[in-house]
């Protein structure tokens, strides 16, 4: 063993060693901690911080077992082992920093933080030299991925499902970072994973409908708060349940914040993988932190002092975990095409059906309530909106006999969702010019990319990799 990898050894042994002392530290002052952090957030459950102060040891178990295999197999010269210990390095890096900024802990456990900060700055360096990456040589992987189409999906996410439809204001971009690891990571895991498996868009809509119960139910607790966004005044509750809310949101996320992002990028680089087995792994962890992230930074802020029910959060996670289970089982064949319908037909059909969806549950111009909202009177437009729903999906399947048929379905869509982003959410006009701005270029260029596929009834089959 050569001097740098000594030296990287050690270090991976000092920052282990700091963790569990700091572990330790929290559990020892069990009492100081948590009363530091209910003076801070006082509309927090004691209960609950008090059991998460209690669980801590066991991450740094899991992660102290992590780190003798780790340090093990990088004496030993595994390359894997030296790829892994340069994302950990950098992933503790960022989660310690996080917990540093956040002030979760007392100024005398942040001073030990410093220190893991420290150890984890001096590991980076210690990783990254070239005495070490040249004892690590990197071995071709004869296994193809596409890392272009895989950032650009992570990035087309959250522009689609956020930006375009204008639920961010301008003067508010930066939000929309909080909002890639989950909507980037999410969608890059569940298009890995359908792939993988032999799934087409039926698949997809489902895995955006479990994505849809995570963000909105157990991230944002939307699903089921009385007071997040005024969903509880959009129609009447069913079980604690916001119902035209939950309604919208399952079928825009299944559609919006997946399906169609993902068959986007598609269009350009072909339903192949893009990652192999590490960056499905990584893509997983990401959409998880994510989740963590939103659900740290958006209740706490819009939401104070509301904890949806263990009951809740337990049949919204079984629930999520049941239309998993169905997206990776579920095979719908090739559907009859009864009419072969003219390209500007199909996407403006998918532009009006978007958009009346919409119009029947989401609120108009800054209103708190849809426009539809009278009581019990609501459940009509809601009835509406989800025959609407089906009635457009099984049109369009029968529909759509060429990519080019798909594309235009896509754009339609888009165009409509934002069509109807400029009545809903354009409340100044900075936020107006921005979405005229979208809705031009996503027309645009959906029109260039449509002339330039011309005409593509021979790869009709490429359409059937999709279904």
């Amino acid at each position: 063993m050569t001097r740098s990898i000594r030296t990287v050894v050690v270090l991976l042994v000092a920052s282990l060693s700091v963790n569990v002392v700091f572990a330790l530290l929290t559990v020892v002052f069990h009492g100081q901690v948590l009363a530091y952090q209910q003076a801070r957030r006082p509309q927090m459950d004691p209960h609950a911080l008090s059991a998460t102060l209690w669980t801590r040891p066991i991450p740094v178990l899991v992660v102290a077992v992590l780190y003798v295999w780790v340090t093990r197999q990088l004496v030993a010269g595994v390359a894997r082992a030296y790829r892994r210990v340069r994302i950990v390095s950098v992933v503790g890096f960022a989660a310690v920093a996080w917990l540093l900024v956040s002030a979760e802990y007392p100024a005398w456990l942040r001073a030990v933080q410093v220190v893991q900060l420290a150890v984890l700055a001096a590991l980076i360096v210690a990783v990254n030299r070239r005495a070490v990456r040249d004892a690590f040589p990197a071995v071709p992987d004869p296994r193809p991925r596409n890392l272009k189409a895989a950032g650009l999906l992570v990035l087309a996410a959250p522009l689609v499902a956020e930006v375009s439809l204008g639920n961010i204001p301008l003067d508010m971009a930066w939000v929309v970072l909080f909002f890639i690891p989950i909507y980037g990571g999410g969608a890059l895991l569940i298009r890995e994973v359908v792939r993988r498996t032999g799934g087409g868009i039926a698949n997809l809509l489902l895995m955006g409908v479990a994505y849809g119960l995570v963000e909105e139910g157990l991230a944002l607790q939307s699903l089921t708060s009385p007071h997040l966004y005024g969903a509880a005044g959009w129609a009447p509750r069913l079980f604690g349940l916001n119902t035209a809310y939950t309604e919208v949101n399952l079928v825009y996320h299944a559609v919006f914040s997946i399906t169609i992002p993902i068959l986007l990028v598609e269009f350009r680089y072909g339903a192949r993988p893009y990652l192999r087995r590490g960056g499905v792994i990584t893509a997983g962890v990401v959409a998880l932190l994510g989740a963590g992230l939103i659900r740290v930074v958006v209740p706490p802020a819009e939401d104070p002092g509301y904890t949806m029910p263990p009951l809740a959060a337990l049949i919204i996670a079984v629930a999520a975990a049941a239309v998993v289970v169905a997206a990776l089982k579920v095979r719908v064949g090739p559907a009859q095409i009864f009419m072969e319908e003219p390209v500007p037909v199909v996407a403006g059909a998918t532009a009006l059906a978007t958009f009346a969806f919409l119009a029947m549950i989401w609120p108009f111009g800054g209103a708190t309530q849809p426009l539809f909202t009278h009581g019990a009177w609501s459940l009509l437009p809601m009835a509406g909106a989800a025959v609407l729903a089906g009635v457009t999906l099984w049109t369009v399947r029968r529909w759509v006999t060429t990519p080019r048929h798909l594309l235009a379905a896509c754009v339609g869509a888009l165009a409509g969702h934002t069509a109807f982003g400029l009545l809903g959410n354009a409340d100044t006009g900075a936020d107006l010019i921005l979405l005229v701005a979208v809705e031009v270029l996503t027309v645009g260029a959906g029109v260039g990319a449509l002339r330039k596929r011309g005409h593509d009834g021979a790869d009709a089959h490429a359409v059937e990799a999709h279904r």
